[in-house]
């Protein structure tokens, strides 16, 4: 029996509004400094016209064999998407949606090509979702399509869930004191203040300058130090309430990870779709004997469209992490075995890629020396950083073969690594590269790729000596 086409939840409007609002808002800041009033009631008329037209066009209906998606007025589109073909589920939802029960689902499959999730629904009920879920086990199980769609609250209750993860306060507090996020606040502040001319009234922003202008050094020295505590406060606080309650759960051959506190992310996938396990450290987590534990999947998995690199445990002690890590995926080892035999970059690898990176570091001084001459011969204080971060990259990347069926790769970048655990039959491909400076030197670049979403991530280890990239060559071609 077919299932009746309904319309989403009338909040769906305030989502698609709200999409318009964070996409256009420098617009929109714009317009109220330049008090274009009138403009921007008839833009915001316009916006609500289309974003009613669109909800009134927009139905689905879960059927017990598919999902059926229709929406356009004047280009109408019509998605049937069946329950084996599903990938992966995700849900968000912002605390305002929790007492309606309702959540925002993607849905991918493994049909989807594209940037976008193959159905995205807005605002669904979350009984729906859970309907979904279990309508796509049943599938999955190989049951009989006939049989009535099970009672959702009963096998709540009788679902077992095999390994449980949860963050405690101790490792929250450690991976958002170790994060990075001040970076992009800091650059965000930089780019807000580029815009401050054009979004102030005329005046307001030379008047500013002038203002700080006349402060001492000394005050503005305390203006820079407070701003930067603000930014990692702010980083501090963004990082704790995105995976504030973290969890990982493992049932039915599906590993789900849940998190945040003003919207509750949730993401399910099929553990027979992650590619490869990734070990990541970042410089100050290497010093701190901390790990990330990341997988690619073969699905849109993230809030980056294209990507399918899901954290499964933020942070853990480097000695526990692979034991903590094969309670969820069985195929990677309890303990941090090595290859037998390491590959790397030869001495004369090694010193390619320093000049690489030295080469770029030592133009870029150059040049601030011609422009800013003499405060710019602070600038080749690159050069010996340059040649730091290449000698790292030098002696961290390299490759072996675990096992038959088993590649560890790992590549240093920035003081830290990405070390990847690689099926053999999860490898998309396995080339080798040589230019024609490279084959005078014997050496030459292995590069192997893997599915991370609905891209391909290229692993590169660059200038290994050739007869060892021609070893995991005849290993993969076996």
């Amino acid at each position: 029996m077919k299932a009746k086409p309904k319309h989403l939840h009338p909040a769906a409007i305030i989502v698609f509004l709200t999409q318009v609002v964070k996409d256009w808002w420098i617009l929109l800041v714009l317009a109220i400094a330049n008090r274009l009033w009138w403009w921007l009631l008839l833009a915001v008329f316009i916006v609500l016209v289309i974003e009613i037209l669109r909800y009134v066009t927009f139905t689905y209906a879960i059927d017990e064999h598919e999902i059926v998606i229709k929406r356009g007025l004047i280009n109408k589109k019509q998605t049937h998407l069946t329950y084996p073909k599903i990938q992966t589920f995700q849900t968000k939802q912002w605390f305002f949606m929790k007492p309606l029960g309702l959540v925002n689902l993607k849905v991918a499959s493994s049909a989807q090509a594209d940037k976008q999730a193959e159905v995205n629904l807005p605002v669904i009920s979350m009984r729906e979702v859970k309907q979904l879920e279990k309508l796509k086990q049943n599938a999955t199980s190989n049951e009989n399509s006939s049989e009535k769609i099970l009672d959702i609250d009963k096998v709540e209750q009788h679902e077992q869930i095999s390994q449980r993860y949860q963050i405690k306060w101790r490792d929250l507090n450690l991976y958002a004191l170790t994060s990075f996020s001040i970076v992009p606040i800091l650059l965000g502040l930089g780019f807000i203040y580029n815009r401050l001319d054009d979004m102030l009234p005329d005046g307001v922003m030379d008047g500013m300058i002038k203002n700080f202008s006349q402060q001492t050094e000394q005050v503005i020295f305390w203006d820079i130090i407070i701003l930067i505590v603000l930014s990692a406060f702010a980083s501090y606080c963004f990082i704790v309430q995105r995976y504030y309650h973290f969890k990982t759960t493992t049932y039915d051959e599906q590993l789900t990870m849940q998190k945040g506190f003003f919207q509750t992310d949730k993401v399910t996938v099929r553990l027979n779709r992650i590619q490869s396990v990734v070990f990541e450290q970042s410089w100050l987590r290497h010093l701190l004997h901390l790990t990330t534990i990341q997988a690619l999947v073969a699905a849109n998995a993230s809030d980056n469209e294209q990507s399918g690199n899901v954290v499964v445990i933020p942070v853990v002690q480097n000695k526990a992490s692979h034991k903590i890590a094969h309670r969820f995926v069985k195929w990677l080892s309890v303990e941090n075995v090595k290859p037998t035999e390491w590959l790397q970059a030869s001495r004369r690898g090694k010193w390619a890629i320093i000049r690489n990176i030295e080469l770029p570091a030592l133009v870029i001084s150059i040049g601030i020396c011609i422009f800013w001459w003499p405060y710019g011969v602070g600038s080749f204080i690159l050069l010996p950083l340059a040649w730091s971060l290449g000698s790292y990259a030098g002696r961290t990347t390299g490759v072996g073969i675990l096992h038959q069926d088993m590649l560890r790769i790992q590549i240093g970048h920035f003081f830290g690594k990405k070390t990847y655990y690689l099926p053999k039959k999860n490898i998309q491909s396995c080339q080798i590269k040589q230019s024609i400076f490279m084959q005078r030197t014997t050496l030459a670049h292995l590069i192997i790729s893997v599915r991370n979403g609905n891209v391909e991530t290229a692993l590169k280890i660059r200038y290994l000596p050739r007869q060892d990239a021609h070893k995991i060559y005849s290993w993969f071609a076996e």
